[in-house]
């Protein structure tokens, strides 16, 4: 787990990762494929799955206690 730097939407209460940063390149969300809050801990932790262009499929994390983002896991295409 590392944490990236995301460019996200916040638009009527709902979070939506556009893209982020890993390895020294951007990377485009093509697809949020699900979403689901974790509400185990003090402070509820949103996470995403997603698509990017590459089709590699993601996990990000937005802890809300500091607004960091994680990146949990890459499921590479092919």
């Amino acid at each position: 787990q590392q944490a990236v730097a995301v460019r996200a939407d916040f638009q009527g209460g709902v979070v939506t990762p556009v893209s982020f940063r890993h390895a020294g390149r951007e990377q485009r969300v093509a697809r949020v494929n699900a979403r689901w809050v974790d509400r185990a801990g003090r402070h509820p932790r949103f996470h995403f799955s997603v698509t990017v262009e590459s089709g590699d499929v993601c996990e990000l994390q937005l802890a809300a206690a500091d607004l960091v983002w994680w990146l949990d896991s890459i499921t590479v295409e092919g």
